[in-house]
């Protein structure tokens, strides 16, 4: 099965060069203009607030590069302004998804949502989600936050956006239940413009860090990350995909696509935020991946690719 290490800022695979990009993470990939487009969140040195990226392909599997600016090829260009400093969403933009729908007159729109807080006080949050919205060439930021924590399961934190536009449904899967000694839960909820009116659907699935579904020819293709916060890794840590008729489910058995402890360095602190797509028959997984840093309470971050079965 394929696997590749796109890009690290340990070794500054994919990121020689630029001097204002140290750290990225979290893609989320899609076909724009006739090229592939991977939006993805960054830092650069003791910036702690999340930005983001692009970077583009002409084919999903490889060849990625950061976009940089036309008369300067060592800056990394900025997909949007910075939230404000007092802004609900001041730490910036984590966990970017791209998607693409209808907006409630009917009209086409692209968005990408992301999670936020308005600090660093912990890495659980509270977190809250919002979206960007393309308008006129420029994304622009909505200033109040779509979607927040309600449900007593959620423990007043959800995060890790996945976001589908499906048969007039915005399907919104979600991670929350994140606290120090609890297993992450992956959530469902269905509104009918992607603002407003969400509905929670569904059944909590516990031990999930995040899900992602993508339509295929016949179907669609579910993919999970396990990344447990607070235990040793297992085997069955990692990233796993299963098949259904419908983007809400049921499910078939899942297969493991990677495991997080096989053996391959750049992955071995974890594997999480998966996005997908379908070329030439094949199935293209990419996900934040993890590898041990000097600092034993923050890992090193990348993005991976990983190929799998499209059966």
């Amino acid at each position: 099965m394929t696997r590749q290490l796109l890009f690290s800022g340990t070794a500054r695979k994919g990121l020689s060069g630029l001097r204002n990009l140290d750290t990225v993470a979290d893609p989320s990939v899609t076909r724009r203009s006739g090229r592939w487009c991977m939006v993805l969140g960054g830092t650069y040195g003791h910036d702690r607030v999340i930005k983001l990226f692009t970077a583009e392909s002409t084919r999903a599997d490889g060849g990625w590069r950061i976009a940089t600016a036309q008369d300067d090829p060592g800056l990394a260009v900025e997909l949007a302004d910075a939230p404000p400093p007092d802004a609900w969403d001041a730490t910036g933009y984590h966990c970017p998804a791209y998607v693409r729908g209808l907006d409630a007159s009917g009209a086409v729109v692209e968005r990408i949502y992301y999670a936020s807080s308005s600090g660093w006080d912990s890495l659980y949050g509270p977190y809250q989600i919002g979206f960007l919205q393309l308008v006129d060439s420029t994304w622009v930021r909505r200033p109040e936050p779509v979607f927040t924590a309600g449900a007593a399961w959620e423990r007043g934190t959800v995060l890790e956006p996945n976001v589908l536009h499906h048969d007039g449904r915005w399907l919104l899967r979600y991670t929350a239940g994140l606290a120090t000694g609890e297993l992450p839960v992956t959530g469902l909820a269905e509104s009918p413009d992607g603002v407003s009116g969400w509905r929670r659907i569904g059944t909590p699935e516990a031990g999930q860090f995040d899900a992602h579904v993508i339509a295929g020819e016949k179907g669609f293709d579910l993919i999970t990350s396990r990344h447990p916060l607070d235990s040793k890794f297992t085997p069955g840590d990692g990233l796993w995909h299963s098949r259904g008729e419908n983007p809400d489910g049921p499910w078939k058995t899942a297969r493991q696509i990677v495991s997080t402890i096989d053996g391959t360095d750049w992955h071995q602190a974890g594997v999480w935020k998966p996005t997908a797509v379908r070329e030439n028959g094949r199935l293209i997984v990419f996900s934040t991946v993890a590898q041990p840093s000097e600092n034993p309470y923050v890992p090193a971050l990348g993005i991976g690719m990983f190929e799998a079965s499209a059966d």
